[in-house]
């Protein structure tokens, strides 16, 4: 979100993490579009919100991995991650060797 205060500061510090969201922009999720909480950016919090949402709210795997940004091979790998690491493990299927995270469309 625009205009926040200290965004270059956390846009910095995701970035030093390993955890800045290179495609914040693909998240479509209303939560990222209307609460000032929810960071795009951060790539721990999305991949976290798109496993919950999936699992809570019992969206499909196909409509969270795209609200979110992902592909369906990602959610999966997201899911055996989280499954395995906990909250630590939600960005390591995309940092892994440094592969890229796979795109949606």
């Amino acid at each position: 979100m625009a205009g926040r205060k200290g965004e270059d500061g956390k846009r910095a510090a995701l970035q030093r993490q390993g955890t800045l969201n290179p495609r914040p922009q693909d998240v479509t999720d209303p939560l990222f579009q209307e609460h000032e909480f929810f960071d795009a950016r951060d790539l721990v919090q999305v991949k976290y919100e798109m496993l919950r949402r999936a699992r809570l709210d019992k969206a499909s795997v196909s409509r969270s991995a795209s609200a979110f940004g992902f592909s369906r091979p990602s959610f999966y790998q997201a899911q055996k991650d989280f499954a395995r690491d906990g909250l630590p493990g939600c960005p390591a299927s995309s940092l892994r060797s440094g592969a890229p995270m796979e795109p949606t469309s």
